[in-house]
């Protein structure tokens, strides 16, 4: 997964098999429509997504969770390897975008690269 962060969008593209399991290449993620960006270091356990279902997408118990999961009529996007420590939430604005959160798994480093993208272009609009 590679994830570029250009003046006024997130760009998340899904590379290999990622494109497989999670049935869509990538997300462009308008700035505007970004209303939090958020680390969890630890280990994703199966508990912090049940009650959802997939739409589409796949699920390999365990292993990862990849695609569209609805719950209480809000879409979600994941990509989320269940042996990996760490997961970026982004929560968006309700109606902006066709999800309202998108959960990667992502490396420490990504993330913060990604919430200082974020927190620099909501200084400029203050």
């Amino acid at each position: 997964m590679k994830y570029i962060a250009q003046d006024d969008a997130l760009i998340i593209r899904l590379e290999g098999m990622e494109r497989l399991w999670a049935l869509k290449s990538g997300l462009t993620i308008p700035r505007s429509a970004i209303l939090s960006v958020d680390y969890r270091a630890e280990r994703p356990a199966m508990q912090d997504f049940a009650g959802y279902l997939r739409f589409p997408g796949s699920n390999l118990p365990g292993r990862f969770l990849a695609g569209k999961f609805v719950r209480a009529g809000e879409r979600e996007f994941w990509y989320v390897r269940m042996q990996s420590s760490g997961v970026l939430l982004l929560e968006l604005k309700p109606g902006e975008y066709p999800y309202r959160r998108v959960r990667l798994t992502c490396d420490p480093e990504t993330a913060q690269k990604i919430a200082d993208w974020w927190h620099h272009g909501k200084a400029e609009q203050a």
